[in-house]
């Protein structure tokens, strides 16, 4: 699949947290997208008569192929962030893709367990809802950790695809609960407490950069095979 660049509409924009927002972005030239799940896709922001290419992670499954959905937290100052917080529905967007090599090992003969902090949760959500279309029958685990509870994202979504497909183990975690009933601290914790036989998994770690770092050297020296960890880091 060869990047290709692709002009779009912004069709929908969705409060996903106080600080991050889904953007649903609709193809019209070409009109579909062909792209494995994990895979990202950079984004043409005009800036200056010029353009700031940025890479953002595809948080749709394959199936989609029309459009495409991104996960963005805004940063102070951010090129990127800042432009996509200026957009109204409606507003043309340029991307180009897709890219990347953060994919599903093939054969899925293995259970699947995603770990994600803030949003490096999008990638692992578009594996997530892959393997659903694909009627995977196996267990899948989604342990996803933040600071605080209000900044789970998707979090009805995820609660609800617990209750539909039985194989599906949501997990969320938050490191400075206030009126949280659930897990709390770090995910490598919820890791040790629900996944205590790795020999039939493969782990797919995203976050950031010195996060996923942490996280993979925790689960490397607590005996999880390093060729069994996968994963997507962003500076």
């Amino acid at each position: 699949m060869p990047p290709t660049q692709f002009r779009t509409i912004v069709e929908r924009i969705d409060s996903l947290a106080y600080n991050v927002r889904g953007f649903r972005l609709k193809l019209l030239e070409p009109s579909q997208v062909e792209f494995r799940a994990g895979q990202f896709i950079i984004l043409h922001v005009p800036r200056n008569g010029g353009v700031v290419k940025r890479a953002y992670s595809i948080a749709s499954p394959p199936h989609e192929r029309q459009a495409i959905e991104l996960c963005i937290q805004h940063v102070e100052g951010g090129i990127a962030s800042t432009y996509f917080w200026g957009l109204k529905e409606g507003a043309s967007v340029v991307v180009s893709g897709p890219h990347g090599n953060f994919l599903l090992k093939e054969p899925l003969e293995y259970d699947p367990v995603f770990m994600a902090t803030g949003t490096g949760v999008a990638p692992l959500r578009s594996m997530i809802k892959d393997l659903v279309h694909r009627r995977f029958t196996r267990d899948v685990w989604l342990l996803f950790g933040t600071r605080y509870e209000h900044a789970l994202l998707y979090e009805s979504e995820f609660r609800s695809l617990t209750s539909l497909r039985h194989n599906f183990h949501y997990i969320p975690t938050v490191s400075r609960p206030k009126n949280w009933q659930g897990d709390a601290g770090h995910i490598q914790q919820t890791f040790a407490k629900y996944i205590t036989d790795a020999s039939n998994k493969e782990i797919y770690l995203c976050g950031w950069l010195e996060v996923v770092k942490a996280i993979y050297q925790d689960l490397a020296s607590a005996g999880v095979p390093q060729e069994k960890l996968h994963y997507e880091e962003w500076a």
